[in-house]
């Protein structure tokens, strides 16, 4: 898995939380999927997590985005919704959450357990039913790897670089300059809609952003700085302070795909710092009305979300 002993050592107080873990004839299997931010540490949680649970049960991370029959977590719902030449698994908050929307309805086979999410629930929606309980703190912001840029942009820079209106970094700074080439993450990413409604406050892909809407690329995965969509030194792309973090701290063994991509304050504000426009929570994310054993989903959140635990999501880069 993608951890070292590092972060491994810091799980022994956590392990005194459960005691006398015992397999059972009635062990069942769980199985995550949905945020890229959230999958690396969550990976690392439900491994510790098999260790202690009285309950004897599997835990299975899947990564955001796999492909039909990618992974076999040995659970038959996972395999008829997910194997080969059916679905590929959710990629992104918002595909981890309408998968268990979609489950409750019958559309889907009952695989996911629990979602996990880098955005809260759409009010208004079907989505409000569902039970996000926060486990961490995030912060989302832009991010570059245009030599001799500024370290810091105003949110009004940032909105005008997304309607249009600032199209060079010679705007930005006279002594650069280069046309500036605009990412949001793919569609149902939890940091492209955080990035839209906490940084930007509108989104830059829809028709009422005129023709600058055309001009956004919206297909690279998240917290990819490289992303095959990105062909230029000169792009602006949003990315995650925790998967940031994750990925430059060696001790996660987490890839490093930030690809000289250096985060940037906005209003002279670091993120995960009090009053940063694009602080957030992330979220693991269950139906209430699900029919399986939510009893042993909540035991785990509880036991992730616990104090204990906040080592492991401060060396994957998260706020505690």
């Amino acid at each position: 898995m993608r951890k070292t002993a590092t972060v491994l050592g810091t799980v022994g107080a956590a392990m005194a939380l459960v005691v006398g873990a015992n397999a059972s004839a009635n062990a069942a299997t769980y199985v995550n999927a949905g945020s890229d931010t959230l999958q690396n540490v969550t990976s690392t949680l439900t491994t510790e997590y098999a260790n202690v649970d009285p309950g004897g049960n599997n835990w299975v991370t899947v990564n955001a985005g796999v492909a039909a029959g990618g992974v076999n977590t040995g659970k038959a719902e996972c395999n008829t919704q997910y194997g080969t030449g059916a679905n590929p698994w959710p990629n992104g908050s918002g595909a981890g959450i309408n998968a268990l929307l979609a489950q409750r309805s019958g559309a889907n086979a009952k695989c996911l357990s629990f979602a996990r999410s880098s955005r809260g629930p759409k009010a208004g929606t079907a989505e409000t039913t569902l039970n996000f309980v926060r486990v961490a703190g995030d912060a989302v912001t832009w991010a570059t790897k245009k030599a001799g840029a500024p370290t810091n942009l105003t949110q009004a820079q940032l909105q005008g670089v997304y309607k249009c209106t600032i199209n060079d970094w010679s705007q930005i700074d006279p002594t650069l300059s280069g046309a500036i080439q605009k990412h949001v993450p793919q569609a149902g990413s939890g940091t492209r809609q955080e990035f839209i409604d906490k940084v930007l406050g509108f989104d830059p892909t829809a028709a009422s952003n005129g023709a600058c809407a055309a001009t956004v690329i919206q297909t690279a995965q998240e917290n990819r700085g490289d992303a095959p969509q990105i062909t230029s030194l000169d792009a602006i792309i949003p990315f995650s302070q925790a998967a940031y973090g994750e990925q430059t701290n060696p001790a996660t063994g987490v890839t490093n795909h930030t690809n000289g991509f250096v985060l940037g304050q906005i209003d002279g504000k670091a993120p995960n710092t009090a009053g940063f426009v694009g602080n957030r929570s992330v979220y693991y994310v269950y139906d209430p009305l699900n029919g399986q054993n939510n009893s042993d989903v909540i035991g785990f959140i509880n036991w992730a979300a616990n104090s204990a635990q906040r080592p492991i999501w401060a060396a994957y880069g998260f706020a505690v």
